[in-house]
């Protein structure tokens, strides 16, 4: 059976483009390659319009399945689109949505009638089976099915909870790059910036070497996508994945985006070491690590391997927001030092926090910030706290009346909350958050001559386009331009 795979283009609908490889297509790749047809439409990285996709589709007129990775909330207006569009083409083949999108937002997926079958949390282990069902037409397994959620035929939404996490699963899949043109992608350069202040040109690519985080901060919906355990790669998958990109395709920097990449200590010591043996001279960014993961032995051997800057979260200067609000398990203490050796193994350290939770007063908002200016950070950013779908933070917004009550998250003024605020307290207003974290914002990071250079290195762009950036920054009232 053909399985057409899409990926929407993100820059419809006027959302900001982005131009990273979607992680899900390698995986869903290997998954599936060696069972199906497999043929990906790729609408994002070839630009293509809706009627594009629409030709494309008409090409593969005998699929047997169309799936629509979802990557995130902020784009599922596209999805849709790429859903009407395959049924327009190909009203009688089942779609599929998975991904992000469809885990935490399922009842909104099948509500819409162009979507078959909405897909929640990772793919391993299961979309090759229920694809073999939908061939088979096998329709009291597939309704059986953990993990979905579907229309019955009286219009009624059901939804089969997950059963099993990526964490359960007993043998992860090696990322396969065969459907994807990876050199198109790569042509995305940017500017990369030395030790020593040189600039040169690179090609980056992302890789995610382990999936879930098992901590519990009040904000975040990763357990609902992942589970509450860390499910690691094969450490020697990663390296070859690694070597892939260094041999083949002469990339020269990579960014980890796991959630918790330090927390298997020995693991990461070993990726770190063997990319220190193999003498790839990588730039390496890691784009969150937990602080109590780090201490100077770790640090001395990403710094070895080539890690120029990293993010931490802090979340919040504040003790009692931080522990009794958040439930961050960090202890504020270990930040100076962490700080102090960072800076002295010019490792460049971007910190976030996050500001206005239910229960937080505007005086704590306050010392969070001057905690933030005073650890001397090279570089902060401030978010404003912002309800999304299946959160410990959304619940609690609804049972503090701190949200409308007519709240919806697919309102045209909403925009699930990216770079917007929308829990009002007696404390503040979502515009007074937005005002105080511009200035703010603007105000840590950019002081002094020193704090601006790091900020160039940390942004990889020249002190005049600086000045633009945060004067664009500032007139977007802290949602970065």
């Amino acid at each position: 059976m053909k399985v057409v795979l899409t990926v929407a283009n993100y820059a419809w609908f006027g959302k900001r483009p982005w131009k990273g490889i979607t992680t899900s297509i390698p995986i869903l790749t290997a998954i599936l390659k060696d069972k199906f047809e497999l043929v990906l439409i790729d609408a994002n990285i070839n630009e293509y319009s809706e009627e594009d996709v629409k030709e494309k589709l008409k090409e593969n007129s005998d699929a047997g399945v169309v799936l629509i990775t979802a990557l995130s909330t902020e784009y599922y207006k596209a999805y849709h689109t790429v859903a009407q569009l395959s049924k327009e083409i190909l009203p009688d083949v089942p779609v599929i949505m998975g991904g992000v999108y469809p885990t935490v937002c399922p009842e909104h997926v099948i509500e819409d009638e162009n979507i078959d079958i909405a897909m929640l949390g990772h793919a391993e282990e299961r979309l090759d089976t229920f694809i073999s069902l939908i061939e088979k037409r096998d329709c009291e397994a597939i309704i059986g099915f953990q993990g979905i959620a579907y229309r019955t035929l009286d219009n009624k939404i059901v939804i089969n909870p997950m059963t099993k996490y990526i964490a359960d699963v007993k043998q992860m899949v090696k990322p396969d790059y065969s459907l994807i043109d990876v050199d198109k992608y790569l042509k995305c350069e940017r500017k990369s910036v030395s030790n020593k202040n040189m600039e040169m040109k690179g090609r980056s690519v992302n890789i995610i070497s382990s999936y879930g985080c098992p901590y519990n901060c009040l904000f975040c919906a990763t357990r609902t996508i992942s589970g509450r355990k860390v499910a690691y790669r094969p450490a020697d998958d990663v390296l070859d994945e690694i070597d892939f990109f260094v041999k083949e395709k002469q990339v020269n920097s990579i960014v980890f985006i796991d959630d918790c990449m330090l927390a298997d200590r020995e693991r990461a010591k070993y990726i770190f070491n063997e990319i220190i043996k193999r003498e790839y001279h990588l730039e390496i960014q890691i784009t969150t690590v937990a602080a109590w993961h780090l201490d100077r032995e770790i640090l001395q051997i990403m710094k070895k391997a080539g890690v120029t800057l990293f993010g931490i979260s802090i979340e919040s200067g504040n003790e009692r927001v931080l522990h009794k609000i958040i439930h961050k398990p960090l202890k504020l203490e270990i930040i100076p030092e962490i700080v102090s050796i960072c800076r002295e193994l010019d490792i460049l350290m971007r910190a976030n926090f996050v500001i206005g939770f239910p229960g937080e007063t505007w005086n704590e908002i306050r010392e969070s910030l001057k905690v933030a200016e005073d650890l001397d950070l090279d570089m902060i950013d401030i978010h404003i706290a912002t309800v999304l779908p299946k959160t410990d933070l959304y619940e609690l917004a609804k049972k503090e009346h701190v949200i409308s009550e007519d709240f919806n998250f697919f309102s045209e003024d909403v925009n699930f909350g990216f770079g917007k605020g929308n829990i009002t307290t007696d404390e503040f207003t979502p515009a007074e958050l937005e005002v105080l974290r511009a200035y703010e914002w603007d105000r840590i990071n950019f002081s002094t001559p020193e704090k601006r250079k790091r900020a160039c290195r940390i942004l990889n762009i020249t002190e005049e386009e600086l000045e633009n950036y945060r004067k664009q920054t500032r007139q977007h009232c802290g949602i970065y331009f």
